[in-house]
C-alpha cells in the first residue's frame, strides 16, 4: 500500500513529466501571443489549479510579456509552500508571485489585490464542475486547458475540442487547437482555448 508521503512525491514528480512541461510551455508561447494581440499592459494574472506554480515559473523566466504579478491558486494545502519555493525569484519581489491555498470554486475576486485581466486554468479535468467558470468576469482573457487521458484524478474530462468549446464559451476566441502526445504504451490529446470570456 502506498503511503501518503510516497504518493506526495509521485505526485511531485508528476508536476515535471514530459506531458506536464510540454503543455504548459504550449501555453506560454500562445497566451503570450494573445496578451500581445490584445495589448495589454502588465496584467494582473490568476492561476486556478495552480499546483507547484510551474506555469507562473515559465511564463516569468521566458519575460516575453511584461506581469503586474501572478497569484496562483490551489486547493492542496501542500502546493503553496512547494509554489512559492520554485518562484521565490519573485515572492521576494514584492509578491510578484504568491501562492495561496484555496478552493477556486468559491473564490472571491476582491479579495486577493487587483481583479485579474488574466485567468489561466490548465486543469479543468480536476475542477468537478463550472463553478470556478462562473466566477470568472466577463471580458476576462482566459487560457483554459482539458485532456482526454482516462486518470483517478480526472474527474470532468472532455472527448474533444469541441465538446471542450461547449462547457466553456468564449465571446472572443484568439487560440483554439489541441496537441497529441504518444509514448511508447500510451497517448492522450491536451486542449487549450484562449479568448475573452
Amino acid at each position: 500500500m502506498q503511503t501518503e508521503q510516497n504518493r506526495a512525491a509521485q505526485i511531485q514528480v508528476d508536476a515535471f513529466s514530459s506531458g506536464q512541461i510540454s503543455s504548459k510551455l504550449w501555453l506560454c508561447e500562445q497566451l503570450e501571443n494573445a496578451i500581445q494581440q490584445m495589448n495589454l499592459k502588465n496584467p494582473v494574472l490568476w492561476i486556478l489549479g495552480g499546483w507547484y506554480g510551474l506555469s507562473a515559473f515559465l511564463l516569468l523566466s521566458r519575460a516575453k510579456i511584461g506581469v503586474q504579478h501572478v497569484r496562483s491558486f490551489d486547493i492542496d494545502p501542500r502546493c503553496e509552500s512547494t509554489a512559492d519555493m520554485i518562484n521565490e525569484n519573485w515572492v521576494w519581489k514584492n509578491w510578484q508571485f504568491k501562492a495561496f491555498t484555496a478552493d477556486c470554486r468559491i473564490l472571491n475576486y476582491q479579495e486577493y489585490g487587483p481583479p485579474p485581466q488574466v485567468v489561466i486554468n490548465t486543469s479543468t479535468e480536476h475542477m468537478g464542475d463550472t463553478r470556478w467558470w462562473d466566477l470568472i468576469p466577463p471580458g476576462t482573457l482566459v487560457a483554459l486547458q482539458s485532456c482526454d487521458m482516462d486518470h483517478a484524478d480526472h474527474c470532468f474530462l472532455t472527448e474533444n475540442l469541441e465538446s471542450f468549446a461547449k462547457l466553456f464559451p468564449l465571446a472572443k476566441i484568439l487560440f483554439q487547437g489541441e496537441k497529441e502526445f504518444v509514448y511508447p504504451e500510451w497517448k492522450f490529446r491536451r486542449f487549450m482555448r484562449i479568448g475573452l470570456k
